[in-house]
């Protein structure tokens, strides 16, 4: 429950009032469907939430050097966006969420271990094996990548999903039915391992692909995230304790 604001001293209600709850928004990788990312920012900010996107693998125009990017690296920058982000004071405290998709859902998930969330809404979260950590991204075996999100894994073999166990914040998890890139293999390791979230909400996004490629699956995963964001902070930013 909020305190009474009308009952803190004014400098400390000056600088209450000036603070704001904040969003991490990540997007797969080489996503372009930036309509649907600018609709969510949007609406949050409308709410009172600062927003801050961050995109992989970065500059487009800099082909050969974002080729050579790997996880560890862009993990890096994702640390970094938060140790930025948090750094503004009118950011409240650890009152931060977490909005990713795909390769940002994953590196989401790691980030957690990292830095205080408080709340997580995860697209189809991919999965990739710890052995290949320092591989460049776009250098990775298709095939055996594929081969590993055709089974369940667990939080003892994956770094991604220890993290997801050890996360006790709010959880959003939304499936596409039909995702052959993200398999339902991978989506059902991600739900077994946040066993000790706060609160956990699983979505299925019926007839929907991988990329969301139709504007009514669009629509509903967006009217579902901003649902459960309204659910889980008490309907807008300012109330937020």
């Amino acid at each position: 429950m909020s305190k009474d604001l009308g009952s803190l001293p004014p400098e400390v209600l000056q600088n209450r009032v000036a603070q704001k709850p904040a969003v991490l928004l990540v997007p797969g990788w080489d996503d372009s469907k930036h309509e649907q990312y600018d609709r969510i920012s949007a609406a949050l900010e409308e709410q009172g939430w600062l927003m801050r996107r961050v995109e992989f693998p970065g500059d487009r125009s800099q082909d050969g050097p974002r080729k050579e990017m790997n996880r560890d690296q862009h993990l890096k920058e994702l640390v970094a966006a938060y140790d930025g982000l948090v750094a503004q004071q009118v950011v409240e405290g650890r009152a931060v969420a977490f909005i990713g998709f795909s390769y940002g859902g994953y590196l989401g998930a790691l980030l957690s271990a990292q830095r205080p969330l408080q709340w997580m809404a995860l697209r189809s979260p991919a999965l990739y094996r710890d052995e290949d950590w320092f591989v460049p991204k776009e250098e990775l075996d298709k095939d055996e990548l594929d081969h590993y999100r055709r089974s369940v894994r667990s939080p003892e073999d994956n770094a991604a999903l220890a993290a997801c166990e050890a996360f006790s914040g709010d959880v959003l998890l939304i499936e596409s039915e039909d995702d052959e890139t993200v398999p339902h293999p991978v989506v059902k390791s991600y739900k077994a391992s946040f066993r000790n979230a706060r609160s956990f909400d699983y979505r299925l996004l019926e007839g929907a692909d991988h990329e969301l490629s139709s504007k009514a699956a669009q629509s509903r995963f967006i009217d579902e995230l901003l649902r459960w964001m309204n659910q889980v902070t008490g309907g807008t930013a300012a109330a937020l304790p």
